[in-house]
């Protein structure tokens, strides 16, 4: 008898061992707005491509936007929104043509369907020819700085991506799980390869472990019983003897 109890025991440990994990990754994968390319302080110019991870457990949307940087202000200007959830691809492409030279800044939010948000930034991202060491200029020389209004949306934009490709080849991301776009991903913030659904596998490893739970308190169950059975027959037995 004392051995079927450490059995059974060990069986239950092993079994909430092997659940516990579920749990956890299933946290981790919560709120994931990471944008891997464009970098910080990297030149760009034109249509730029932008790659990243837009995901979470209770998603509503993403939503990207650009302002000049520093911005003391918090003014943004969001050119891009789609409803859909995005591992390691391009999220959007930002039209740089009709900006002033100068330093910007971009920012990637994830929203949930609860209004909460995580959020991501690239910095120091500069747009048109490096700043070089130029005479004193009137002010009628000076361009005029752009205006940003708060979270004020383009009309131009649409509220979905248009995926457009650059005049130039760009890397295609990669989907390989905690990979990045173009390499520079850091070990902190990483989603899932796009294509796994992750709340079906953990949910099916849960409804596992539970029937691996039930299997071994049947299988105990019975033990005892068959245990119990012998011990009755023994006992009558020895009256039956006497």
């Amino acid at each position: 008898m004392p051995r079927l109890i450490r059995v059974t025991i060990a069986a239950l440990i092993v079994a909430a061992m092997f659940a516990a994990p579920t749990y956890a990754a299933r946290q981790m994968q919560d709120n994931i707005a990471d944008i891997t390319s464009p970098t910080d302080g990297q030149a760009v110019s034109g249509l730029v491509p932008i790659f990243g991870t837009a995901t979470s457990n209770d998603f509503s949307r993403y939503e990207i936007a650009f302002g000049p940087d520093p911005n003391p202000t918090d003014a943004w200007a969001t050119f891009a929104a789609a409803d859909v959830v995005l591992t390691n691809a391009q999220i959007a492409v930002w039209d740089t043509t009709s900006l002033p030279p100068g330093t910007y800044a971009l920012r990637l939010r994830v929203v949930r369907s609860d209004g909460n948000y995580a959020e991501d930034f690239v910095r120091g991202l500069i747009v048109g020819p490096a700043a070089s060491p130029t005479p004193l200029a009137t002010p009628t020389d000076v361009p005029p700085a752009p205006t940003f209004a708060t979270e004020q949306v383009l009309p131009s934009i649409q509220p979905t991506v248009v995926i457009e490709q650059p005049p130039t080849a760009t890397p295609e991301p990669t989907t390989v799980a905690g990979g990045a776009a173009d390499g520079s991903l850091t070990s902190s913030r990483r989603g899932s390869s796009s294509g796994i659904d992750l709340s079906r596998f953990t949910s099916a490893f849960v409804d596992g472990a539970t029937c691996a739970i039930g299997a071994f308190f049947l299988l105990g169950a019975m033990l005892l019983a068959r245990w119990g059975m012998r011990r009755f027959l023994k006992q009558m037995r020895e009256r039956s003897n006497q």
